[in-house]
């Protein structure tokens, strides 16, 4: 990730604390601004990975908070609870206790495919939707900053709601397709004024090139608006582009652009190498880069302006 395309990220970490404190020591090495978390999850899981209470997830999670707290300049903790079926309602209950008390951030996932969306059904009945049962334990936007992964089938209720709430997107194109979820509707996101930014989520993904994530988000567009509904436009270059900038950068402030009082987060990049034959602008060179690079063709990077490498 140091010499990849990315800046900042939102890190899913394990159930056990000691690795993903672990894991929050070798990301504050590299100097990028990162949220990890601890994942929690009670139920619904082989036997080998599942905490065996609610208290239990909520006394490591209050561990890993304290051994933490105050140890790093770049990496913060962000609450994770897997998703709603791995997940008790006791366990989100005391999730929010601790959101209230430490002031965190949440992460988590949203309506990646259809079985998992009747699953959480069947597992809160009380709740209208998907998001609406992270909305009941108070974990679902509003003044809790949120970014769900996935949100394929968001529905019309749903995707207000997340709206309403500014709840964050995060757009997993390789992994949607690999796990063959879907594809999420981001032009009817991107027109609704939601919140969207782009994720890899290795390992659904198998990469953490957020500039193959872009390239990804534009070809998925092209398939669900032929094959899927041709009244929603597939995505530019220039908005995947804005996606893995300052669309995911605002979870983080001002963040993914060169305007005035933002962050400097910037990359130098060398196309060089990529020959063509006839002379090209910034824009051509850019959609280029996108589709041809990799990590080979970034020069430099700064972070917060520190220069990372």
């Amino acid at each position: 990730m140091k010499r990849s395309g990315t800046t900042r990220a939102c890190i899913f970490g394990t159930l056990h604390r000691e690795a993903t404190v672990e894991l929050m020591d070798l990301m504050e090495a590299t100097g990028l601004k990162t949220m990890v978390g601890k994942v929690n999850m009670d139920r619904n899981c082989p036997d080998i990975l599942v905490e065996e209470s609610p208290e239990a997830s909520a006394e490591e999670t209050l561990l890993w908070l304290e051994e933490t707290k105050g140890r790093y300049k770049n990496t913060q903790p962000i609450l994770t609870p897997r998703f709603i079926p791995t997940c008790t309602d006791g366990l989100m209950e005391k999730l929010k206790e601790i959101q209230k008390q430490y002031d965190l951030p949440v992460q988590s996932h949203l309506s990646e495919n259809k079985g998992e969306i009747a699953w959480v059904k069947e597992l809160c009945p009380w709740s209208e939707f998907y998001g609406d049962a992270y909305d009941h334990f108070g974990l679902f936007g509003g003044e809790v900053r949120t970014i769900m992964a996935h949100c394929v089938w968001s529905g019309e209720a749903e995707t207000e709601r997340m709206r309403q709430r500014g709840v964050y997107v995060a757009h997993c194109p390789q992994s949607n397709t690999n796990l063959s979820s879907g594809i999420a509707p981001v032009r009817r996101y991107l027109d609704r004024g939601l919140k969207v930014g782009l994720g890899t989520d290795v390992a659904g993904g198998s990469g953490a090139s957020v500039f193959r994530a872009m390239a990804d988000a534009v070809q998925v567009s092209k398939l669900r608006w032929r094959l899927q509904d041709e009244t929603l436009k597939p995505l530019t270059a220039e908005e995947a582009f804005y996606l893995g900038t300052k669309g995911g950068g605002s979870f983080f402030g001002k963040v993914g652009s060169f305007e005035k009082d933002y962050e400097f987060d910037a990359l130098v990049l060398d196309d060089s190498p990529l020959k063509h034959p006839q002379p090209l602008n910034l824009k051509e060179r850019l959609e280029r880069f996108i589709y041809l690079a990799d990590e080979r063709h970034i020069e430099a990077k700064y972070v917060a302006g520190e220069k990372i490498f």
